[in-house]
């Protein structure tokens, strides 16, 4: 009788083979994380792009850019240009959002009194347009990633005007944009803040907030660059605020695309973007115990590796670097001071 002997694998194969199969999986790992970030930057970029476009139609249909801050009744005989809607609003017939738009009754604000509940419906709707894909928070407590320009100005709460193509109450047209239309932004993306109950101090979520109220040196200049030295100490008090266990607020960077004012729908080109240097998401002095929005300082952020997706304002794309030059950042926010900027500087 013929005996068979069935060879089998040895316990030193096994884990041969098994630690082999960990080395793949750990090299092929990365490689599947970097190809689905760069489909989900796609999708930013396209956004971003779509919200240009609509831009341009509306001012070849209106003769200009929208107004940032809009003026609106929160109840009967009570006029704000607080909790008022923002420019994305004024974009949503362009972005294929026709009906959405038709929803809002642009004579009530949308975020206090009688227009709150006026407009409830059409202020809390997610649109998908206003979502960056590689944001994982957007969408949880805060809906918007895409915020306007309006330049170097440090607030908009005391300036109808700013350096930017984006301000409260008043309106620019293309032939307001002096410097060009190429060499200025007009959007750029931000990081929705982090949801109540995170670990603290998460980086470029989390908004400086003191209980005390101290107005900065540079905090109601209509161009906070021409006080470099008051803008930079404003900072270096905001990074002591963000490294506090006491003084951060949570939860309102981004938190509707309807909203007008700064956090909600408007940021500012001065802090550099993804800045290590300054790693907060906004900073508010002026208002002890206020939230982070509504004046301040509010930067550009992205979980893209390297840099943030603007909008420029013909229209055009562009991903600019974390290492971009302060003085560069500066000069791509203002249209109408006379800088000259070059693409291979961003």
């Amino acid at each position: 009788m013929t005996r068979t002997t069935r060879r089998g694998f040895t316990l030193i194969e096994l884990l041969v083979v098994i630690a082999i199969i960990g080395v793949l999986i750990a090299l092929l790992l990365p490689a599947v994380q970097a190809a689905r970030e760069a489909a989900r930057r796609a999708q930013c970029t396209n956004n971003l792009k779509q919200i240009g476009l609509a831009l341009h139609n509306y001012h070849q249909a209106v003769g200009s850019f929208p107004m940032a801050i809009t003026t609106a009744y929160s109840d009967l005989g009570v006029q704000t240009n607080w909790g008022t809607w923002g420019s994305l609003s004024l974009l949503l017939p362009y972005l294929e959002q026709k009906p959405l738009y038709d929803a809002i009754n642009f004579d009530w604000n949308c975020w206090q009194g009688r227009g709150n509940l006026e407009n409830q419906t059409p202020y809390l709707t997610r649109v998908n347009a206003f979502v960056c894909p590689s944001d994982g928070l957007t969408g949880q407590d805060n809906t918007n990633n895409y915020f306007g320009s309006v330049g170097t100005t440090a607030t908009v709460t005391s300036n109808a005007e700013s350096t930017g193509i984006f301000a409260r109450s008043r309106t620019y047209g293309i032939h307001s944009v002096r410097d060009g239309t190429s060499n200025t932004v007009a959007f750029s993306e931000a990081l929705v803040s982090t949801t109540p109950g995170s670990p603290r101090q998460e980086k470029w979520r989390d908004a400086p907030a003191p209980s005390g109220a101290s107005p900065g040196a540079a905090y109601y200049l209509l161009d906070a660059t021409q006080q470099r030295a008051a803008l930079l100490q404003d900072w270096e008090a905001c990074n002591g605020y963000f490294m506090s266990t006491t003084e951060i607020n949570r939860g309102q960077r981004g938190y509707r695309w309807g909203l007008s004012n700064l956090g909600e729908s408007l940021f500012q080109t001065l802090v550099p973007p993804n800045s290590n240097q300054y790693p907060w998401n906004s900073c508010r002095l002026d208002c002890g115990g206020c939230g982070a929005l509504h004046s301040g300082y509010y930067s550009a952020t992205s979980n893209h590796p390297g840099g943030v997706n603007v909008a420029l304002t013909d229209g055009s794309v562009r991903f600019l670097k974390s290492t971009i030059a302060m003085e560069v950042w500066w000069a791509l926010g203002t249209r109408a001071k006379g800088e000259v900027v070059s693409a291979d500087q961003y």
